[in-house]
């Protein structure tokens, strides 16, 4: 070998080793197995987001007060603590919309007096103000459940007009009641646009989560007649002053017979409230880049609660849902602890205003609509706490969502596909046509749902670890079919 080839096999040499390390030092392209990112999972350090979350230092993240702008800034510390990258149109990872803030100064209490007496609720009777500001006295009509269906119209020859609607919680099980007609938003609304007065919603023996009388808001209709929310003791009180039984009545009610009739009795309450329409609230976005970033995967969980009531008393929320944020949190942590580069870019978003109605995420989509239809998948995480794993909310057209889900399941994860249900942040991407699920351990009927006792202490951190390894067997079977 003469001196000029050794000296050209060593110029090769020389280009082989820098082209090898340059390969090094790259994120890997090759995209692992799911065993790899599900065995990154920390349920001890998703439970630490939980008790972080859900600590007096956020005063329960109530949407558009200070406890929530501090929730958004920590979160938003964990996206860049993560490497996540800032999305377009987000600054420090976050963005800001406007939403409408409701505060209640005074409750008078409610009186009712009919053919038997006089009954005065007091404590018994107020939940929370749900709606409207002023004060009613009129006559009272109760209108069952409020459902309207074929054949099944539970205002029916009622002249709600002016008069104060009386109302019970739920619906008859023994019906096929669409769950939008549930929501205690949806009762007011209903009974507003039918010219009420005001409105009494009545908790029911059978509750499996007795309403919780510390007097927190949520979801305030500005439009609305005043509104409140009345307990078991309170209802079966009013009915005593109308001479009827409240049992005996909610009885037939959920046996799925129309309750609805005058009662006789004339009600009186006020509410003082005052509102602020445009106080500054917050999403919260990091984007881990992928090889395909024009349909993006959205992994999301609305961090907001209820906050604090005026009787000082916290809602910590965590389990809703701090429990959906930390889950989030750890899922991102295990993918990007990999060191590849996903198929399709993934979003991770913590939406604020999902207990005032959906508003985060309709901020979200107003602000960037194209990305918002160019989604290709949308994995709603609301409430987490389960030793039995999650319900998987999915409409039957969505193929992908549920061809990943049923391989996951199949791979060992603990879901379980139930009826798609809106109610949560997915809706809105649902309205678009994006294909979306959301992944619960239980609904309403949880004793600690919307309560004071939803505290992290109670939430243990297993249910976490499983809940990011399933839903992480869901996004690897997604990526693999786009």
């Amino acid at each position: 070998m003469s001196v000029g080839e050794v000296a050209m096999n060593r110029r090769w040499i020389v280009l082989v080793l820098v082209i090898v390390t340059a390969v090094g030092c790259r994120p890997r392209t090759i995209w692992p197995g799911v065993d790899e990112v599900v065995s990154a999972v920390d349920a001890q350090r998703a439970h630490d987001a939980v008790v972080e979350l859900a600590s007096p230092v956020y005063a329960g993240r109530r949407t558009g007060t200070t406890g929530e702008a501090q929730a958004a800034a920590w979160i938003a510390s964990q996206f860049k603590a993560i490497g996540l990258r800032e999305p377009p149109g987000f600054t420090e990872y976050l963005a800001t919309y406007e939403a409408p803030l409701y505060a209640v100064s005074s409750f008078t209490g409610i009186k009712a007096t009919g053919t038997r007496g006089e009954s005065f609720l007091g404590d018994r009777g107020m939940a929370m103000p749900y709606a409207g500001s002023g004060s009613v006295e009129a006559d009272a009509v109760l209108a069952g459940f409020g459902v309207q269906m074929t054949g099944y119209d539970e205002y029916a020859g009622l002249d709600v007009a002016g008069k104060v609607v009386v109302l019970l919680r739920y619906s008859a099980p023994t019906r096929s009641v669409p769950e939008s007609q549930t929501y205690l938003a949806a009762k007011v609304g209903s009974a507003a646009a039918r010219g009420a007065a005001g409105v009494l919603i009545l908790d029911m023996p059978s509750a499996p989560n007795p309403f919780d009388m510390h007097g927190q808001f949520v979801s305030a209709l500005p439009e609305a007649p005043v509104s409140a929310l009345v307990s078991l003791a309170g209802a079966r009180s009013l009915f005593w002053a109308a001479g009827l039984s409240f049992d005996d009545i909610a009885e037939q009610a959920w046996a799925g017979q129309v309750v609805s009739r005058d009662l006789n009795l004339k009600v009186s309450f006020g509410i003082v409230a005052s509102w602020n329409p445009n106080v500054t609230s917050f999403n919260v976005a990091g984007v881990l880049g992928g090889s395909d970033d024009t349909r993006p995967i959205m992994v999301c969980a609305h961090f907001d609660h209820l906050g604090t009531d005026r009787s000082g008393v916290m809602y910590p929320g965590a389990d809703d849902n701090a429990s959906g944020v930390a889950v989030m949190l750890e899922m991102a942590r295990s993918i990007v602890s990999l060191g590849a580069v996903p198929p399709v870019s993934i979003w991770f978003v913590a939406f604020s205003g999902e207990e005032e109605g959906l508003l985060g995420s309709a901020a979200f989509v107003a602000a960037a609509p194209e990305l918002a239809q160019s989604l290709s998948a949308v994995l709603d995480l609301d409430m987490m706490r389960s030793t039995s794993g999650l319900g998987a909310a999915i409409d039957p057209s969505d193929q992908a969502i549920m061809t990943a889900v049923s391989g996951a399941i199949q791979d060992g994860a603990s879901l379980a596909i139930i009826p798609w249900m809106g109610g949560s942040d997915h809706e809105t991407f649902s309205r678009l046509g994006v294909p979306s699920c959301m992944f619960s351990a239980h609904g309403r009927e949880a004793q600690w749902y919307h309560a004071a006792t939803d505290t992290a202490e109670d939430l243990p951190a297993a249910d976490l670890g499983t809940a990011a390894r399933d839903v992480l067997r869901v996004v690897w079977r997604l990526m693999g079919s786009l």
